[in-house]
């Protein structure tokens, strides 16, 4: 930085006293104005790291601009719509990302659970239902001989317009008071059915209760074997699709105070415990047909 004075000269102007008729002149005064010339030298390095801000800057606001409009897969906390893994390894609940096989993206609530241990399974207070499903909730394994086992399964106030219950192993089954547009039930009694007992929870996944939301199915997977201590299926409402339980094994199973029917009649069995569903014992009681049309 360089300072730099030059002189100024600043002249008064001449006046005239009134009526005096003296001519009266002011001194002269010189002043100092200082003037500032500023210089800064930017050294080459000094240029480098500055270009290189620059451009970082430039590629995180086009990234996030890019980010925006494609849209980023975002995690999910249970039990939002989305799909959630768990297997032998699992011991807390997982985090939840959008189902891969869907497209596009729908409002399916899905557990994947080859494999897992888990303590409780609750679906409670639930809506679920879209015109292009057809299965509302079902389970399903990757293969005719693996099943989810539990020590118990109830399902208790659920409303749809089927129920199928079939390729699975209960100890005890217990179907009661219900009313159906249509019963056909058919379980066969078979040797060698497994009481499935399940009271440690050791290592076991506590997965919260699924409760109060709204999805368009829930669907539970299980690749391999996995098990719980008790499955409940409660207040459930579907408006559109049928529920399809398959490849269960059970210590007890329970079915009551529910109401399944498509309007087709009464001949058109819309509660079905199929053939495949092998068992110890049963009790089937109260069970009604009647004219039932859900929407």
């Amino acid at each position: 930085m360089k300072l730099q004075i030059r002189n100024k000269t600043i002249r008064l102007p001449r006046f005239r006293v009134p009526k005096v008729g003296i001519e009266v002149r002011l001194p002269e005064l010189s002043l100092a104005i200082p003037r500032l010339i500023t210089r800064v030298t930017i050294g080459g390095q000094f240029k480098k790291m500055a270009g290189i801000s620059i451009t970082i800057a430039a590629l995180v606001v086009v990234t996030a601009v890019t980010f925006a409009v494609i849209g980023v897969e975002q995690a999910k906390t249970f039990p939002m719509a989305a799909e959630y893994t768990m297997d032998e390894r699992t011991t807390s609940v997982p985090i939840g990302l959008d189902p891969a096989s869907d497209s596009p993206v729908t409002q399916t609530l899905k557990l994947n659970i080859g494999g897992a241990r888990i303590n409780n399974i609750i679906i409670d207070d639930i809506n679920v239902g879209n015109a292009t499903i057809t299965q509302s909730l079902k389970t399903t394994t990757g293969g005719a001989t693996v099943f989810i086992e539990c020590d118990e399964v109830l399902i208790d106030n659920v409303v749809a317009k089927k129920l199928t219950l079939g390729v699975s192993e209960i100890y005890n089954l217990v179907i009661k008071d219900n009313k159906a547009d249509g019963n056909s039930f058919s379980p066969t009694v078979a040797n060698g059915i497994v009481d499935i007992t399940v009271t440690s929870d050791r290592g076991a996944v506590d997965l919260p209760a699924i409760t109060g939301s709204d999805y368009d199915r829930i669907w539970i997977d299980a690749a391999t074997a996995s098990t719980c201590a008790k499955l409940t299926i409660k207040n459930v409402n579907s408006y559109t699709g049928v529920i399809d339980l398959s490849n269960i094994k059970a210590g007890t199973l329970t079915i009551q105070n529910s109401t399944f029917g498509s309007g087709t009649g009464i001949n058109s069995a819309d509660f079905i415990v199929a053939a495949t569903t092998k068992i110890s014992t049963s009790t089937l009681t109260n069970n009604a047909e009647q004219a039932i049309s859900v929407k």
